[in-house]
């Protein structure tokens, strides 16, 4: 066993390096809401980016990029082929008026990269998971008040976002393997 003030050193680097990923991430997304405010609608476009973007930079210092980029575009395939299927029928109809509502893409996205967020970016202090999670609830509720998506839809959108980001996705870890091994670790 080693003695605690050894252990306590090899541990100092590491508590810094997570109070700067939160750090970070809470000055990525006040930013967001400062550049936005005080558009609702601005906002959740806003954090719909921002939040997958995050993730996608812990997934890279993790070695996990091809696993998350193979993840966005399950997410991207089941948002816009629901869009293009059921395009005109009541499910998909708009508050406003238009059609391909259903699911909503913001509502996915910003799910997706809460959680992948949460998943990648080791240690995050519980403030900041909630942060992210809040984040996406904003996302959606700002195309509910906007008239682009109904409750149901940006619900909808929610749990696809959330299930893809957690379900095993087949090939992709596999995937993600063999693009390190080919072309280095931080793939």
């Amino acid at each position: 066993m080693m003695p605690p003030n050894i252990l306590q050193t090899a541990i100092r680097p590491l508590r810094r390096l997570v109070l700067r990923t939160d750090a970070v991430i809470a000055v990525l997304l006040v930013l967001t809401v400062l550049v936005t405010v005080p558009d609702n609608r601005r906002l959740g476009s806003g954090l719909q980016v921002i939040l997958p973007l995050i993730a996608l930079g812990c997934a890279v210092t993790r070695g996990e990029t091809v696993e998350t980029v193979g993840r966005f575009v399950v997410l991207q395939i089941g948002i816009k082929g629901p869009k293009h299927f059921i395009g005109e029928s009541p499910i998909s109809k708009r508050p406003d008026g238009g059609d391909r509502g259903f699911p909503s893409g913001h509502a996915a996205v910003a799910t997706f990269g809460a959680v992948q967020m949460i998943k990648h970016c080791a240690g995050l202090h519980p403030v900041t998971r909630a942060a992210a999670v809040a984040a996406a609830a904003v996302t959606g509720e700002s195309r509910i008040e906007s008239g682009r998506h109904s409750l149901w839809q940006a619900m909808a959108g929610a749990v696809w976002g959330w299930a893809i980001a957690c379900m095993p996705l087949a090939g992709l870890k596999g995937a993600g393997r063999w693009m390190r091994k080919v072309c280095g670790r931080h793939v």
